[in-house]
C-alpha cells in the first residue's frame, strides 16, 4: 500500500521538484527556439554555477559537448545487457512479480535499468517499490544525475563495473539535502527567468559562449575528444570486476524488493 501523501516525508521534495520543473518549463518557453527544451534547461541549471553562462547558452542555443569515444558507450551498453540478463533469471527464480525497463525515460533523465514491483497498478514516479540501477563503466560517478533520480523518491543502485563497487542510495536518507538543494535551484531558476542572473567566474568560463564577458576562457572551435587513457586497462578492469559487480547488484535488488514488500 502506498504511503499517505500527507504523512510522506518526501512530500516536500516532490513539491519542490515540481516547482523546479515548472520553472524550467517557463524558462524553456521564454527562450523557445525549437532547440531549448525543459530537459536542456534542467541540465544547464544543474551543471552550471554561473547564471550568466546559462542565459547565454539558452539565448544562443549553445550546447557543445566533448566528443566521447564510443568505446565507453559500447562497453556501457554491454554491461547493462549482462546485468538485465542476470536480473531476469534471478527475479523469475525468486518468484517476485516485477517488470523491467531498460533505458527507461522520465522527465529528468534516462534510467539504465528500472525495476517496478507489480502490485496491480504500477506508478513509475513516487512509488516506494521503484528501483533505478545506474551502470558506470568508468571511474566517474555523477551525483547530479543521482540527485535527479532521487527527486522521485526512487532508490538508486550505483554499479561501477571498473572497480566492482555497488552502493545503494535511498531517497529517504537524502531528504534534508534534496530539499535544500531544490530550494536553491528554484531560486536560481527564478533569477534567470526574471533576468537577474548572477555572474560566477570559475570552471564555466572555459565553455561559455559569452565572448563579451571579461572572464570568458572558451576556445571556440577547439576539438575536444574524451577517451580512455589506457584501453587495455579499461577492458582488464571490466573483465576482472564486472562479474562481482553483477552479483552484488542482483543481491542489492533482491534486498530492496524485499524491503519494499515487507
Amino acid at each position: 500500500m502506498m504511503m499517505d501523501h500527507d504523512c510522506d516525508p518526501r512530500a516536500e521534495v516532490f513539491q519542490l521538484r515540481d516547482e523546479f520543473l515548472n520553472m524550467a518549463a517557463c524558462i524553456a518557453a521564454k527562450y523557445g527556439t525549437g532547440i531549448v527544451t525543459e530537459r536542456i534547461v534542467v541540465k544547464l541549471l544543474m551543471e552550471h554555477l554561473c547564471e550568466r553562462c546559462i542565459v547565454e547558452k539558452l539565448r544562443l542555443g549553445f550546447y557543445s559537448e566533448n566528443d566521447i569515444d564510443r568505446v565507453w558507450r559500447n562497453l556501457h551498453d554491454y554491461a547493462v545487457m549482462l546485468l538485465v540478463e542476470r536480473l531476469k533469471n534471478e527475479l523469475v527464480a525468486s518468484g517476485m512479480p516485477v517488470k523491467i525497463l531498460s533505458e527507461a525515460e522520465d522527465p529528468v533523465g534516462r534510467y539504465d535499468v528500472l525495476l517496478m514491483v507489480d502490485r496491480g497498478g504500477i506508478r513509475i514516479l513516487n512509488s516506494e517499490s521503484t528501483i533505478c540501477l545506474e551502470a558506470k563503466t568508468g571511474l566517474n560517478v555523477s551525483l547530479i544525475q543521482t540527485e535527479k533520480y532521487m527527486w522521485n523518491g526512487i532508490t538508486v543502485i550505483l554499479i561501477r563495473f571498473a572497480t566492482g563497487d555497488v552502493i545503494q542510495l535511498r531517497a529517504n536518507d537524502w531528504i534534508i539535502l534534496l530539499k535544500s538543494a531544490l530550494k536553491d535551484r528554484v531560486e536560481k531558476a527564478k533569477r534567470i527567468f526574471d533576468g537577474n542572473a548572477i555572474i560566477v567566474p570559475g570552471k564555466d568560463c572555459r565553455d561559455c559562449p559569452s565572448h563579451n564577458c571579461k572572464f570568458n576562457k572558451n576556445e571556440f572551435g577547439k576539438h575536444k575528444l574524451t577517451k580512455p587513457c589506457n584501453l587495455a586497462e579499461l577492458f582488464e578492469n571490466f573483465r576482472t570486476n564486472a562479474p562481482t559487480a553483477i552479483e552484488m547488484a542482483v543481491k542489492a535488488v533482491l534486498e530492496e524488493l524485499k524491503v519494499g514488500n515487507c
